[in-house]
């Protein structure tokens, strides 16, 4: 495989961060939902939205460290 410019190779891993950005989007929004829903009788609803924060925040990291390593990789292959 021949990458011919700067722009292929962006394309090869930007998959992973905007599946990322979406991920921190949801984190964002669970995390005020949580927020919101901190009223003492929404105890269950508050564990859920926090829970939920805490798996796409998960997943915005584990995205982005993915999208770097196939970037370093594709890297990697072109320079040698």
């Amino acid at each position: 495989m021949i990458v011919k410019t700067d722009v292929e190779i962006w394309l090869l891993f930007a998959p992973f961060w905007i599946l990322g950005l979406g991920a921190l989007i949801g984190g964002l929004y669970h995390l005020a939902h949580g927020w919101k829903a901190s009223h003492p009788d929404h105890h269950a609803r508050r564990r859920h939205h926090y829970s939920r924060a805490v798996i796409a925040m998960a997943a915005f990291l584990i995205l982005m460290i993915i999208g770097i390593g196939v970037a370093a990789a594709i890297g990697y292959v072109i320079e040698s």
